[in-house]
């Protein structure tokens, strides 16, 4: 049995819907340093998306991964 935290973020996940034309590339799970946060969507345009939040596009897809570990980085996770 899932625990409410689990269930809520699988639908958290599953709402997420992407501008038409864009499929997700790459989905980051165990991010932080505890390994909990998991909401993070890389897509074929190289917009980063954390909990349905797109918080920027970049140029390439490792500009991308850099910015998601800055963010977790100043957010303290």
């Amino acid at each position: 049995m899932l625990k409410f935290k689990e269930s809520f973020s699988e639908v958290i996940e599953a709402k997420l819907k992407l501008p038409k034309g864009e499929k997700v590339a790459k989905e980051l799970t165990k991010l932080g340093r505890k390994k909990k946060t998991s909401a993070a969507v890389i897509t074929n345009k190289f917009n980063l998306y954390i909990n349905d939040v797109r918080v920027d596009g970049y140029s390439s897809m490792k500009k991308a991964e850099n910015a998601l570990k800055d963010f977790l980085n100043l957010m303290g996770a």
